[in-house]
């Protein structure tokens, strides 16, 4: 994936004619379009920006979204999860020509969310109110988004999802070059850790996941082709990363953002 993933960012308009529509203006206002053969196109926001629009985005979801969102005991939890969902629809549904309600989002045996019927990959993720979402028309796709600071104590948790050779490079850093390193590595990780559809099912203290360069799956997902990991432009307050089969080799990362939410 080379070169510098290009950044869009665009705020939030006032909803008129229901959220599907104001969203698929905010997005094309910030340049997101259906990804070319070898790009991935990554959307992210901070929900707090657009919690006064749940209401509406619920509109968007399908039964089986709406019945999860229900059970979320927090307002915060639950619009976030509703946001997500449905910004993500509006967006798969420009890319497919269809209803962001048409979306035909499934997940696969592995429990990794997919397109079928189509030839796109799709990954979605959240940490708090950060959200990421990754669309490209290749054989699988992974986003991680996580907060900054870290809300975990990472240092404590190294051995549990470095690998050696990892451990040894963080130790070699100062205190604050490590904190940052860390978060990055870790989103490099679920990222590629989704990619093959195995989330923390597999053990990432045996998975690699530098910057940049081609990692195979491991041996519970060979059905998955290889995939690297790169750190997107990180936000004040969110780092996240992207991982996809080498194919993918341009990024295009587009920020929402409400004009009072920073």
């Amino acid at each position: 994936m080379a070169g510098r993933p290009a950044l869009a960012q665009v705020d939030f308009p006032q909803p008129r004619g229901g959220f599907a529509r104001a969203m698929a203006g905010a997005l094309h206002a910030a340049g997101f379009s259906i990804p070319r053969a070898d790009q991935a196109c990554v959307v992210v926001f901070d929900a707090r920006a657009m919690a006064t629009y749940a209401s509406l985005a619920m509109d968007v979801l399908d039964r089986r979204e709406r019945a999860r969102a229900a059970r979320f005991r927090f307002r915060r939890d639950r619009d976030t999860y509703v946001l997500a969902h449905a910004a993500w629809r509006v967006a798969l549904g420009i890319c497919l020509g269809v209803d962001a309600r048409e979306v035909p989002l499934a997940c696969t045996g592995d429990g990794q969310p997919c397109l079928a019927g189509t030839a796109l990959s799709t990954s979605l993720s959240h940490s708090s109110e950060y959200v990421a979402f990754a669309v490209c028309p290749a054989a699988t796709v992974g986003v991680d988004i996580e907060q900054w600071p870290a809300r975990l104590d990472l240092e404590a948790l190294m051995p549990m999802f470095c690998t050696r050779e990892e451990c040894a490079a963080m130790d070699s850093l100062d205190e604050r070059d490590r904190t940052r390193a860390l978060l990055e590595l870790w989103t490099r990780k679920e990222a590629l850790l989704k990619a093959f559809g195995v989330g923390l099912l597999a053990d990432p203290s045996t998975v690699a996941a530098p910057d940049g360069d081609a990692q195979m799956p491991p041996a519970s997902a060979l059905h998955y082709p290889s995939c690297r990991t790169r750190n997107l432009p990180p936000g004040d307050r969110w780092i996240g990363a992207l991982a996809a089969p080498p194919v993918i080799r341009d990024i295009r990362l587009h920020h929402l953002r409400d004009g009072h939410s920073d």
